[in-house]
């Protein structure tokens, strides 16, 4: 029952991506025309509006046709629920198998960090880290690779020791050989 139902919420996050990327842009009827109306929708109102009674080539209108699939509608692009937090309290309540936490834009940078370190230990995805706190990431990230590193020097220096070795007794054979070659010019 769950595999089922498991392939048939995967099923509709294709689906809403295929129909999402289909789905064309809507604009305001006459934005064309007066560059103060912006990129904003309104629907047109108008008694004789072409927009609104769907004549052939104007722009598309906003309508229900265009929605996505109801299984995963109002879902983050990662197919889970975004849980918007204020405190560190809050992150008790978010569950890392279904939810994705967005930090609310009012909470400070102190209040901001702590949030992020304690997503940290519980292993929760943060979707809107800022730039600054993307660094530290990446900070990280270069610290494990040094790790790494080191963990693999050892290694590199025994490579590095056995094909000296192997160096060593090419040479020594390759010595050898001239040698055995010398005596036998010398027998003849």
């Amino acid at each position: 029952m769950a595999k089922r139902s498991l392939k048939k919420f995967s099923k509709s996050l294709k689906l809403r991506e295929k129909i999402s990327s289909e789905r064309p842009t809507f604009k305001r009827s006459e934005t064309h025309r007066f560059p103060r109306l912006g990129d904003k929708w309104r629907s047109s109102k108008g008694i004789r509006s072409k927009m609104r009674l769907k004549k052939m080539s104007r722009a598309a209108i906003v309508e229900t046709g265009y929605r996505g699939p109801v299984l995963t509608r109002g879902l983050h692009p990662t197919g889970k629920h975004e849980v918007i937090v204020y405190r560190v309290e809050d992150l008790t309540v978010v569950n890392s198998d279904l939810d994705v936490v967005r930090i609310a834009g009012t909470v400070g940078t102190r209040k901001r960090l702590e949030i992020l370190r304690k997503a940290k230990e519980l292993e929760l995805h943060v979707i809107n880290r800022r730039p600054s706190e993307k660094e530290e990431r990446r900070e990280e990230a270069k610290e494990k690779e040094k790790e790494k590193k080191e963990k693999e020097a050892p290694k590199e220096a025994e490579k590095e020791e056995k094909e000296a070795e192997v160096k060593e007794e090419e040479e020594w054979s390759a010595e050898k050989e001239e040698a055995q070659i010398e005596e036998e010019e010398e027998r003849r």
